[in-house]
């Protein structure tokens, strides 16, 4: 029975040795004691074999209902060939006067099959309040002091406004110059017109001499021969023939006709074809093509005498009547 005792104990220093060897910790703070709401480090330190899983211990707000935690910080650890230190600190503060006690604190550790807890000292912390003289009178709050303003202070304030008035001054300058520009009259260039008959010979003469249709561009051809005509019956008569179908611009033109069928007949055979070409693909012969070339500047010709009476006829055309289609031809 006394061996088994005996056995006992060594079995429990043994194991209490062993842990003393496995894990060592200690607490402590920067100082013992501190102003009431002053800052300082409580710092748990663990030392161990560097083959030991610690566990330190996790603060939110407090340690004690009388010491918060302002911050913790990253543990900080170090390690040689025989042990390894691992320091952790917090910082804290009180608004509790007196001697406030932090209690042990519990740092778990795992080491192989072997897992369990050590636990720091106790540490005191004690908290000083301010010394209140009541032998003396209470005294008004003393209001603030004023400090003279320098000129270092206001020179960025000064660069800024002079900035800011230069830019404004700019801004108003470039306005009042455009509005000037705005407000003063622009010069109007009377341009000569020249007569829409004019341009309408010319157009067919520069026409006959691409020979378009010779060199296998009948539609093009076409095209522009059409667009000639309605451009001078645009200019002339006042007829929206850009706009107008074929069909539209032989009625409008029904209105200012005083030649006779024949031109209304010379105007819808030349409209009618260039839309078969441009529409229907239809080939005229090359012989046709001279004659509508034709048709168009004797159109022109039999119909821009309408709206001139001898006088003005002599003016537009220079010596009157064939005059003008001839020097237009012979550019």
């Amino acid at each position: 029975m006394l061996n088994r005792f005996i056995l006992a104990v060594l079995i429990c220093s043994y194991t209490t040795a062993a842990f003393a060897q496995v894990v060592t910790v200690r607490s402590s703070f920067d100082k013992d004691s501190l102003m009431i709401g002053k800052q300082l480090h409580y710092k748990i330190e663990v030392e161990s074999q560097p083959d030991v899983d610690v566990i330190l211990p996790e603060y939110r707000d407090t340690i004690t209902a009388e010491v918060e935690v302002l911050r913790s910080f990253p543990a900080d650890t170090s390690v040689t060939d025989e042990s390894r230190i691992i320091t952790s600190k917090y910082l804290v503060t009180s608004f509790s006067p007196g001697w406030n006690t932090i209690p042990p604190q519990p740092v778990a550790f795992r080491r192989g099959e072997l897992a369990d807890t050590v636990y720091t000292t106790a540490d005191l912390l004690t908290v000083l309040a301010p010394e209140v003289d009541t032998t003396q009178a209470f005294r008004p709050v003393k209001p603030p002091e004023y400090a003279p303003v320098t000129f270092a202070e206001i020179f960025p304030w000064m660069l800024t406004g002079i900035g800011g008035f230069l830019l404004i001054t700019l801004i108003w300058a470039l306005l009042w110059i455009w509005l000037r520009k705005e407000k003063e009259p622009r010069p109007v260039v009377d341009e000569p017109r020249e007569p829409a008959h004019v341009i309408a010979f010319r157009e067919l003469e520069r026409l006959r001499t691409e020979k378009l249709p010779e060199n296998g561009k009948v539609k093009e051809f076409y095209s522009r021969l059409t667009e000639v005509i309605r451009l001078y019956m645009a200019r002339q008569f006042g007829i929206h023939a850009m706009e107008s179908t074929s069909l539209e611009i032989l009625e409008a033109f029904t209105v200012y006709n005083t030649g006779g069928e024949d031109l209304n007949g010379k105007l819808e055979r030349l409209l009618m074809l260039a839309d078969l070409v441009k529409f229907a693909k239809e080939d005229p012969a090359p012989e046709e093509n001279k004659t509508h070339l034709k048709s168009g500047e004797d159109f022109v010709e039999q119909t821009y005498r309408m709206f001139y009476s001898d006088d003005s006829l002599k003016q537009a055309t220079g010596t009157g009547g064939e005059s003008e289609k001839m020097e237009v031809e012979n550019g």
